[in-house]
């Protein structure tokens, strides 16, 4: 029997007509997830190794939220049993409820709401999952046929499907399916390119994102001049997203404004605070057709919505979850899951293409070493920048390596910086004028 229906069933009878009172129920919440995994990967040029096997694999895992009788609360993370014993969930119940702690504003278990509609599931992804993975095959082949010959590449693709079952005592039963394509590439451990959604990657899409990769690696080969005092700094897209999870991610999150923990205070909030520049909106948006941050409904029951953080640089609202909005006496908003669903963009963006052509004397930073080592709440950074690529002229002509020094609020306050639409990716390109300096 399936995990969603023996959890719907324990958790029901617990609350209606417990065969223990001091076990008896007042109101839940149960998020189950079923999968199905197929994933393929290349380790040092070697498809298959015993390092990265083709492999499949199935799952159901869960978070149960409970709510006793005398009001405290208690939170699990379960799998599909291997006992088939009638008294396992018994003992389960009796050791959450051990663990029971007070948290008077968690309790609260929204009503149903009507869902939006969203595209979350791609059928070329079940055939997959269904036995038609010769893609995948072919995928790795095509890499490993058309790579630099001298390169030494890594490489991994997965396919997931699978259902999610949100159900709650106040009456809210969701199951809805969903599909995640996700592959990633790189050469000699240095230049990489990488693909996620909820959907299967285009053939026009895999030719753009190799072709990119291939030319970064190649101008990985050339030695550029250093930067100087006026070289501009642009973060490719996958380091915007670093830095939104490192700076901004944690600064918008509800309990941690509360608590007066993170950048920017309720008070900041409420008075719509200017703190990025006027042409920057920060939003989440769960609502857009196939994307991995995209979703119906929250774990925790609450419809899928847009919704601004950051509108004309201006404070909106941090993202709340259930607790936090009792707290902070609004409604729910929506989540992010990670970074993925979260939109930086500013008022003038253009294409990358363009913006390429307008840099003069500019450097590309593709990734950095120890930002998770840096200050979250301050904002500032001091980080080494090996293999970046020089630009000038309105073109790449080969590698440095640089160090920035800086603060990312300061650099979205700023009116010299601006975003530049990538196609292949969910973030922009980030221009900025920061500390630059040769290492």
């Amino acid at each position: 029997m399936k995990l969603i229906v023996q959890l719907e069933d324990l958790l029901h009878q617990f609350q209606r007509a417990p065969k223990r009172e001091d076990l008896r129920l007042s109101a839940w919440r149960i998020v189950v997830h079923e999968s199905e995994v197929v994933a393929l990967g290349i380790k040092d040029n070697s498809p298959g190794s015993v390092y990265t096997p083709p492999s499949y694999r199935q799952g159901e895992s869960g978070d149960v939220f409970l709510v006793w009788g005398d009001g405290t609360c208690s939170q699990a993370m379960v799998q599909l049993p291997f006992s088939r014993e009638s008294e396992y969930w018994l003992k389960a119940l009796e050791q959450w409820r051990q663990a029971s702690y007070e948290d008077p504003d968690a309790v609260h278990i929204p009503a149903p709401e009507s869902l939006p509609l969203v595209a979350v599931e791609d059928r070329a992804v079940q055939k997959i999952i269904s036995g038609d993975d010769k893609i995948l095959f072919e995928q790795v082949d095509r890499w490993l046929s058309d790579k630099p010959s001298k390169a030494k590449m890594q490489g991994s693709i997965q396919a997931a499907w699978g259902y999610r079952h949100v159900r709650t005592s106040t009456g809210l039963a969701v199951t809805y399916q969903q599909s995640q394509f996700v592959s990633w590439f790189s050469f000699d451990s240095l230049i990489g390119g990488g693909f996620a959604k909820r959907r299967l990657i285009q053939p026009m899409e895999q030719e753009e994102l190799w072709a990119q990769t291939v030319n970064q690696y190649t101008w990985m080969q050339k030695d550029a001049p250093p930067v100087g005092p006026q070289t501009q700094v642009i973060l490719a897209p996958s380091m915007t997203e670093d830095m939104l999870r490192q700076f901004v991610l944690p600064n918008f999150s509800g309990d941690r404004v509360i608590e007066g923990q993170g950048a920017f205070s309720k008070e900041s909030f409420q008075e719509q605070k200017q703190v990025f520049h006027e042409e920057l909106t920060l939003a989440i948006d769960p609502l857009r057709p196939l994307e991995l941050g995209s979703y119906l409904v929250t774990p925790e029951g609450v419809p899928a919505n847009q919704t601004i953080l950051v509108q004309d640089g201006q404070l909106k609202t941090p993202f709340l979850k259930v607790k936090d909005a009792v707290r902070w006496g609004a409604k729910p908003t929506a989540v992010p899951q990670g970074t993925a669903g979260l939109y930086l963009k500013h008022g003038a963006e253009v294409p990358w293409v363009k913006a390429l052509e307008g840099v003069e004397d500019g450097v590309l930073i593709l990734s950095v070493l120890g930002l998770h080592t840096q200050d979250s709440v301050s904002g500032s950074y001091s980080l080494s920048a090996p293999h970046s690529l020089r630009i000038m002229k309105g073109q790449i002509v080969g590698k440095t390596d640089v160090k920035l020094t800086g603060n990312f609020f300061a650099d979205l306050a700023a009116s010299t910086t601006k975003t530049a639409l990538s196609d292949l990716d969910t973030h922009p390109y980030l221009v900025l004028r920061t500390g630059v300096q040769s290492l």
